[in-house]
């Protein structure tokens, strides 16, 4: 039999031994769930890291691996793609006119594993060499050769980015022709009937991608899937 004094302290002594054992096993299992967080979080690390290594953006360095999917021309003047332009009247008022362009869309595919990188703008570059039969029908509607980047004397528009490792990218070249109103930036446009002939032979060229000056890809504009 346990007095009153042995009974508390056995009480007592044994609350203390649960506590412990609690404590520990808790203290255990916050343990084993912050290692697994740990590991976990080493797991999300190391799979970042080989995804990293193993898909690197390159500068068009493997054009083999580079295809031309589509192209596609249209003559447009809408402005929400073409944007507007503010321009002095006789007055020396703003005066607000929408340019006509050549807009070509390039979708390029990438069957490397690599991140292709066409937006470095001074190691790579986009141009188009026209065929005698575009530029002939250039020079007769606009009356000098638009695909001579060097010698143009009107806008020429690039728009280009990355292409995912197996994947595809759009980007766009635009060449502004003139505008319907007259003004005293743009020259007018030529007649429908020269447009359209521009237009028919507008795929009638070749897309080439440079490299510190050199050409490293090229892709004829009419042959395109």
């Amino acid at each position: 039999m346990f007095n009153n004094t042995s009974y508390d302290s056995w009480k007592i002594q044994n609350i203390e031994n649960v506590i412990t054992c609690v404590y520990f096993c808790e203290v255990k299992n916050v343990w084993g769930r912050n290692m697994k967080k740990c590991y976990l979080g080493l797991f999300v690390i190391c799979l970042v890291f080989i995804n990293s290594a193993c898909s690197k953006t390159e500068y068009v360095n493997n054009v083999e691996h580079l295809k031309l999917q589509k192209a596609e021309v249209m003559l447009t003047d809408d402005k929400k793609i073409v944007g507007e332009m503010r321009v002095p009247d006789k007055k020396n008022k703003s005066k607000r006119i929408v340019p006509t362009e050549l807009y070509y869309t390039f979708t390029m595919e990438n069957t490397s594993n690599n991140i292709m990188a066409l937006s470095d703008p001074v190691k790579t570059k986009i141009r188009i060499e026209s065929d005698k039969e575009l530029l002939s029908a250039v020079k007769e509607a606009i009356g000098s050769n638009i695909y001579n980047m060097d010698n143009n004397k009107l806008e020429i528009g690039i728009s280009i980015g990355e292409i995912p490792s197996k994947g595809t990218s759009k980007f766009t070249l635009t060449y502004t022709l003139g505008a319907k109103q007259k003004n005293n930036e743009l020259p007018l446009l030529p007649t429908e009937e020269k447009l359209k002939k521009l237009q028919a032979n507008a795929s009638k060229g070749t897309l080439i991608i440079s490299q510190d000056d050199k050409d490293i890809a090229k892709f004829r504009l009419d042959s395109s899937q």
